[in-house]
């Protein structure tokens, strides 16, 4: 699957070189442009493109990997995602850590909200960055909590994150799993092996 991601922070790098890693063509942005990740080209795969954050925006999957302040200005950039699926990775808090209210939204509602017609799924976001690429010590499967409202995205995002050692965990839609997967959820900054049966 062709995927977009926007922000080339930590999270955005290491989920661009994990869905590369299973063969996926990704194409990478930040704010800056294009030419801003260009001295960072030895860092990536060859199959991860720099592009400008408009040409992210377009793909199939769009992962959204910026602060979270950010996030809905960033998605209305788009006026009809088409269905297409967008990928909140985000947690509720300020670059000073505080956590910001979304009351009586979850976090991921409201970036639902700001993604028209996109069929949004909340993932990743409870694992600290050096789980996120699913390796583990040993055997196993690292576990990834999901949630989304659309039946369908979440089967076709399980089905994509399982060959790259996830175990996917379905937690029920945004309003349920959101918000046990946000901050101050229980979830967050967790992570979990399920072992092999």
């Amino acid at each position: 699957m062709e995927i977009g991601i926007v922000g080339a922070g930590t999270v955005g790098t290491i989920l661009a070189k994990t869905f590369a890693l299973a063969g996926n063509p990704v194409k990478l942005s930040r704010h800056h442009g294009a030419a801003s990740l260009a001295p960072r080209r030895s860092e990536f795969a060859p199959n991860i493109d720099f592009v400008e954050v408009a040409d992210a925006l377009q793909q199939p999957l769009v992962i959204i990997a910026v602060p979270f302040e950010q996030a809905p200005d960033v998605l209305k950039q788009v006026a009809d995602y088409e269905q297409r699926m967008v990928l909140d990775v985000t947690n509720q808090f300020t670059a000073a850590f505080k956590k910001i209210k979304t009351a009586p939204l979850t976090g991921s509602e409201v970036i639902a909200a700001a993604a028209n017609n996109a069929r949004v799924i909340k993932a990743f976001n409870t694992l600290p960055p050096e789980f996120m690429d699913g390796h583990v010590t040993g055997e196993g499967r690292r576990v990834l909590f999901y949630a989304g409202d659309d039946v369908a995205a979440k089967k076709e995002f399980a089905a994509l994150v399982r060959p790259m050692n996830f175990r996917p965990v379905n937690l029920g839609k945004l309003r349920h799993g959101g918000s046990v997967m946000q901050v101050g959820g229980g979830l967050g900054n967790t992570h979990f092996v399920q072992l092999d049966e």
